[in-house]
């Protein structure tokens, strides 16, 4: 009677030490997620912008190109930084929103190629990058972009049939979130993501960080309320943003879009590697969908 007690006694103990290690696992592995759930909605942001203060601010003047140095308040009175650049004609007016990462001295080959084809081109310095003040976040971005299209509509006197949104990127947000409940004459998207939370899954496909981030960017779900025409770009191979996801988007667009993709280049070379075509495309699309007086 006594051996079979102690057996039993044996067998229950290794029962209550198996569970044991299985609990003190699940409590690990329950830490370990908080942390980072934590983590992620405490620096979310930082995992998103890249804003840089530096760049070469006097490039403009030595390039020849008749860029105005405009300062002016967003909608909750952050002062923002940013240049506009009157070409020469009567073209339509281009509101350029960059990507998350650098500034607008960055992207001076790009205002260099819509004043080629005779657009007005007015590149918005988001708060917290450059010159301006502030700290980004997907609210304040929104707040940044309408206040450069209330500027360029009343203090500019341009009128919204002659305006186009052209985002590149993390811009591409704010062109679709501005195009979505403004009046506007066309929309270029270059290289736009379905979504934050997309994206997040996508970089870390074993945790569920888009659970927790506090910015959306949900572009899917508003991109069927823009009305007016929308001209897409994509690189097949890009390395940031899946084609995919710029692809769905497309497809999600209401009315007929157009698509323009290219084999060669990335993320951050479609430009540079295109030019010739890149500016062709955006002429012929500008002249179509901003042509109203």
């Amino acid at each position: 009677m006594d051996a079979f007690s102690s057996r039993g006694t044996s067998k229950r103990w290794r029962g209550r030490g198996a569970l044991g290690f299985l609990r003190a696992i699940a409590f690990s592995v329950l830490v370990v997620f908080a942390l980072f759930a934590g983590l992620t909605m405490s620096v979310g942001d930082r995992l998103i912008f890249y804003p840089d203060s530096g760049g070469d601010w006097t490039a403009p003047r030595r390039s020849n190109l008749p860029i105005e140095e405009i300062e002016f308040q967003s909608g909750d009175g952050v002062r923002l930084y940013s240049w506009y650049l009157r070409a020469e004609g009567a073209g339509p007016t281009v509101l350029f929103l960059q990507g998350n990462a650098g500034n607008i001295t960055d992207r001076l080959d790009v205002l260099a190629a819509l004043s080629e084809i005779g657009a007005d081109a007015f590149f918005l310095g988001y708060r917290g990058y450059g010159r301006s003040e502030g700290t980004p976040s997907e609210k304040g971005l929104y707040l940044d972009a309408r206040a450069a299209v209330r500027y360029l509509t009343q203090e500019r006197g341009v009128a919204p049939n002659r305006l186009a949104l052209m985002g590149e990127s993390l811009g591409c947000a704010l062109a679709i979130e501005l195009a979505s409940q403004e009046r506007c004459g066309g929309v270029v998207l270059q290289s736009p993501f379905t979504s934050v939370r997309d994206m997040a899954a996508r970089v870390l496909p074993l945790f569920p960080a888009h659970w927790f981030l506090k910015t959306k960017f949900d572009n899917l779900s508003k991109i069927a309320s823009v009305s007016a025409p929308i001209l897409f770009f994509a690189a097949r191979h890009d390395e940031v943003v899946p084609f995919s996801q710029t692809r769905r988007l497309f497809e999600a667009a209401p009315g007929e879009p157009t698509w323009v993709e290219f084999d060669d280049g990335g993320h951050n070379d479609l430009f540079s590697r295109h030019r010739s075509e890149w500016k062709q495309v955006v002429s012929a699309f500008l002249e179509r969908a901003c042509a109203g007086k």
